[in-house]
């Protein structure tokens, strides 16, 4: 009953309901740093933990802030006196209180997930439970954040108290995010380390999990204190999980590793073989035709590759062989077939290089992957990743057509086969491969 009460007129499903809300707004921005890469947050599960713990970057002051506001209720309410000489013990009268922050924070992060979880059952043919685990983290953060903040608030009555925890928190979360490991000691992730090939180390979390408990066992001591001596004792919980969390998290590498079962290559091997990892295998059929049309007509290359198999990254990327083709996902999933073969073809089959000094910028190694997949074509045409800036590579891909297409066949293909052993042999530290004509 109490509880029950606590629920319908306390500032907790107030909290719930704005945590809700203020978390959809930032996700569905259009600048929204989640709608990109191979990790969207309602397309992979990974993803989906990810961002949605990349958003405590922004939320979890607000939730230490409530938390203190919550504490201050019988501060406000002048009944602090009252209560203290009711038979009732303190630690059963806040109870109710404390779990009405508890389910509601709860619900609210639920509420998340289910909203983004229907959006990737619908498309994510790569299950698994480990995202589980990364999303469990964030509900102990959000309630431990809020019991900390609870407890100063009863600690230190004021109605400053809030905003300034709030904001000093703000300016703690600024301050650790250059500073590597210790952003682990708030719920939040870097977001350029989430993509559809990893997960969250489980040291990580084990010790996030430790961490996150011991703040709101000392947050709920905090509200039980009354003598100094209870007070110092109250930070028993956060010294031992400190203690053994910060060896763990100061150790590792990052909190984010390559996810073994999403890099599996998933195969078709019914003619020349086109492979996908494990967390893109509903593509292998959109992307089997087309690649095989583009190994086709790169089979008259003297040194053609045979097949094309899926890579993580442009950055990571290192050849098997010469007989590989490279596909990457990138930030857009093509559908369109003709876009998928240009996207295999572009360089002859081979990455941008995009370690090069100013590789954005380079025109003549864009233009030469443009005019090399056309030269396959017959046809020049911008391929997937120069379309945006068509208007600036158009003439000089023109004038680079027509220089190549003037030599001897013959001469052609050994250009164009020059190019793609220039771009394989691109490590990032030298000038971008061009394609050499007379």
């Amino acid at each position: 009953m109490i509880l029950r009460t606590e629920l319908r007129r306390s500032t907790a499903p107030v909290l719930g309901i704005g945590l809700v809300v203020f978390s959809l707004g930032l996700i569905y921005s259009l600048t929204g740093p989640w709608v990109h890469g191979t990790a969207q947050w309602n397309e992979e599960w990974t993803g989906l933990a990810q961002w949605t713990r990349y958003l405590t970057v922004f939320l979890w002051p607000l939730v230490l802030g409530a938390g203190a506001w919550q504490g201050l209720r019988d501060h406000r309410a002048r009944v602090t006196e009252l209560f203290s000489t009711a038979p009732r013990t303190t630690w059963r009268r806040l109870l109710p209180t404390v779990g009405a922050l508890a389910i509601a924070l709860s619900a609210a992060y639920v509420v998340l997930l289910i909203v983004g979880g229907v959006q990737v059952a619908r498309t994510a043919t790569y299950f698994h439970l480990k995202w589980l685990p990364v999303a469990g983290v964030m509900v102990l953060a959000l309630v431990g954040i809020a019991l900390l903040g609870f407890g100063i608030g009863r600690l230190l009555p004021s109605l400053v108290t809030p905003p300034v925890l709030a904001v000093a928190a703000l300016a703690a979360q600024i301050a650790v995010i250059p500073h590597g490991w210790m952003l682990l000691l708030t719920p939040a992730f870097a977001a350029p380390d989430v993509t559809a090939f990893t997960t969250v180390a489980l040291p990580v979390t084990l010790a996030q999990a430790l961490w996150f408990t011991g703040i709101g066992a000392t947050g709920f001591v905090l509200a039980l204190a009354v003598r100094a001596r209870t007070r110092l004792a109250a930070l028993l919980p956060v010294a031992v999980a400190a203690a053994v969390t910060v060896p763990v998290l100061s150790g590792v590498d990052g909190p984010v590793v390559a996810d073994a079962d999403a890099m599996a290559l998933v195969c078709d091997e019914d003619g020349p073989r086109v492979c996908v990892r494990h967390v893109h295998a509903d593509y292998l059929p959109t992307l089997t035709g087309p690649a095989r049309e583009a190994l086709a007509l790169m089979a008259k290359l003297p040194s053609p590759p045979t097949s094309v198999v899926e890579y993580p990254d442009r950055g990571d990327y290192e050849p098997e062989s010469m007989d590989v083709a490279p596909f990457f996902f990138g930030t857009k999933r093509l559908t369109d077939p003709e876009q998928i073969k240009l996207a295999v073809l572009a360089g002859a089959g081979t990455p941008l290089c995009v370690n090069g000094p100013g590789w954005g910028g380079s025109t003549d190694s864009l233009t030469a992957r443009v005019v090399t997949a056309s030269w396959f074509t017959g046809e020049l045409a911008p391929v997937p990743g120069t379309l945006e800036v068509w208007d600036v590579l158009a003439d000089e891909a023109r004038a680079t057509w027509r220089e190549l297409r003037a030599l001897p066949p013959a001469e052609q293909a050994a250009r164009v086969a020059a190019f793609r052993v220039d771009s394989l042999d691109c490590d990032g530290r030298g000038d971008m491969p061009t394609l050499e004509l007379p």
